[in-house]
């Protein structure tokens, strides 16, 4: 969705493409938070994962594994210690979608850490990969791909951990720049669990200049070792993520 390599082209629109059928899905209405925070809307945990098939639990959930999401020779997903691990072992990509309807909600709280970077990669070197992507779809209003064949897509803002490099910082890809921002919003270590907070009311606002924010209209869960050097693989893992009010 975001790649500048002209030899990757047909995988990037395959990506890109994914995202806007992801965003234009019928969405399920949202489920309560159940927390004892009173600003969550929404939340999503991993918790009550009790032993069986990870992708038919996550079904569930209303996760839809895509792209190499369910190819276990690529990507093994793995519930730990109450966290969903997505691991790459090779070059991958994939993506687990929730086609949630969560309106109301200005920011998110993710709780997540990586294990394994994908080596060699680097935003601002235009190197793009990451260990690990909450996707976050705002409306159903199609904004133009700016390609002919990359379909069209609503508002996206994408989050990610980043070993290096500039945080809160919006990132643009080959597609989308009227529509699609990629934020890292925390260096993390790794190993480290990181609880991030990130105001997506505010972003989407600055970002693409609304006046009023589209209600959220599903999120997504991805890997992506595709631009990654050397073996491309990566680890990670997310435990909690919330909307709030």
């Amino acid at each position: 969705m975001n790649h500048n390599v002209d030899s990757n082209y047909r995988f990037t629109m395959c990506r890109l493409s994914l995202v806007a059928v992801v965003a234009l899905a019928c969405l399920a209405g949202p489920r309560p938070a159940g927390a004892a925070d009173p600003r969550v809307a929404y939340a999503v945990d991993f918790k009550g994962y009790t032993g069986g098939s990870v992708l038919e639990w996550l079904g569930r959930k209303k996760f839809v594994a895509k792209q190499d999401a369910d190819n276990t020779r690529k990507i093994v997903l793995s519930i730990h210690d109450e966290a969903l691990v997505l691991e790459a072992k090779q070059r991958a990509f994939g993506l687990l979608l929730n086609e949630t309807d969560v309106p109301g909600s200005g920011r998110i709280r993710i709780e997540w850490g990586v294990d394994a970077f994908p080596p060699g990669v680097s935003y601002d070197k235009g190197i793009r990969s990451e260990p690990i992507m909450i996707y976050t779809f705002f409306g159903k209003k199609k904004v133009s791909s700016g390609s002919l064949l990359v379909p069209d897509s609503p508002y996206f803002i994408g989050l990610f951990l980043c070993d290096a490099g500039r945080t809160d910082h919006p990132y643009t890809g080959r597609f989308f720049k009227a529509g699609g921002r990629y934020v890292c919003v925390n260096v993390a270590k790794v190993g480290e669990r990181v609880v991030s907070e990130f105001d997506l009311g505010t972003a989407a606002k600055d970002y693409f200049k609304l006046s009023e924010i589209p209600p959220i209209s599903g999120f997504a869960i991805g890997i992506d070792t595709d631009k990654a050097t050397g073996n491309a693989t990566a680890k990670s893992y997310v435990r909690k993520i919330e909307y709030l009010n």
